[in-house]
């Protein structure tokens, strides 16, 4: 059972986030940027010239930025701009402030193409294969359901997003870490599977590995009929609701719902190639389903991905003899 102060904090990031501007206006030249209604926190305009089209990046700068010019950060790109901007940075700013530790970072929300919806966006840039969903239709009128382009997204990421946000921003290219959930689960165990070194550690939650009759699963085997090593870690956490009934009913890899027995298969296969470089890990969230499990799976994510010192140690109250007073803190400061 979530927390009363939980549920508080999350109402109340989710009341405030702002959608992402589909049709926002020409970024000034003279800076290329416009800014976003968060602390710190900006929108970048990048070409992806060989798509022909444009995506506005959200970016959020750590408190202390301006005041360490010499200091280089990890970067997180996360998918899913609209429902993350706000939880994903408010988590982090909360995790820092309340103790746990949290290394500082530049966050960066991958956001959907321009003039495109979310979905339309999102299913067309996440997805391996151009067969996808034969029942989905198009909430863009004249404009037929994509697919496929998930390859030619993550180029632009890496010859057009990565060079222009190291330009403008100190980042440490060494250390970057990807966020994605669902399709965008999808879309980074296809670039784990492409280019592993594209990014230090994945944190894959729900990762749709259904897709295309579990293609990934396919593909993993060919990664390793190629390859002796994976430079990266990954983080793989589901719902565990996101199951079906046992035994399952649906053809062998038709069914979409058997994602817990997908996302167990395809660590344990990565984990059985022994690659020297490689780490992998899993985690279920009981009593989770594919929506839910975001929000406690975002906060596991962070945590292991820029885990910084840890908490303070406890510190207990102390009577005047200098004895431990049951049932009794004293507030957690920094240092202790």
């Amino acid at each position: 059972m979530k927390s009363p102060a939980l549920l508080l904090l999350l109402t109340g990031l989710l009341a405030a986030a702002p959608a992402l501007a589909q049709e926002a206006p020409t970024p000034a030249p003279e800076t290329g940027t416009r800014p976003y209604p968060l602390a710190n926190t900006e929108v970048i305009r990048i070409p992806a010239k060989a798509l022909g089209r444009d995506y506005d990046y959200v970016v959020t700068l750590p408190f202390g930025y301006a005041a360490n010019p010499e200091r280089r950060y990890p970067v997180l790109m996360y998918t899913d701009v609209p429902q993350s901007v706000n939880l994903i940075t408010g988590m982090h700013r909360r995790l820092r402030a309340g103790g746990r530790g949290l290394e500082d970072a530049i966050l960066v929300g991958l956001g959907y193409a321009v003039g495109d919806t979310a979905e339309y966006s999102r299913r067309r840039d996440y997805t391996p294969t151009p067969h996808g969903d034969i029942d989905a239709r198009s909430d863009m009128p004249g404009r037929a359901v994509a697919y496929g382009e998930a390859e030619a997204y993550r180029l632009h990421l890496r010859d057009e997003v990565f060079p222009e946000l190291e330009r403008r921003y100190r980042i440490d290219p060494a250390r970057r870490i990807y966020l994605g959930h669902s399709y965008g689960g999808l879309f980074g165990t296809h670039v784990l599977l492409s280019e592993p070194a594209m990014f230090g550690r994945y944190v894959l939650i729900s990762p749709s590995l259904w897709y295309g009759r579990r293609l990934m699963i396919a593909r993993e085997r060919g990664y390793a009929s190629q390859h002796k090593d994976m430079p990266a870690e990954a983080f793989f956490m589901i719902g565990g609701e996101e199951t079906v009934p046992d035994p399952d009913t649906e053809p062998h890899s038709a069914s979409r719902m058997a994602m817990v027995e997908d996302m167990d298969e395809m660590v344990r296969t990565l984990e059985g190639r022994r690659y020297p470089g490689f780490r992998v890990k899993q985690q279920v969230f009981p009593g989770e389903d594919h929506g839910s499990v975001y929000v406690p799976a975002v906060r596991a994510g962070l945590e292991w991905a820029l885990p910084g010192s840890g908490k303070g140690a406890h510190v207990p109250c102390l009577d005047q003899a200098g004895k431990p007073i049951p049932n009794c803190r004293m507030p957690w400061a920094p240092g202790n």
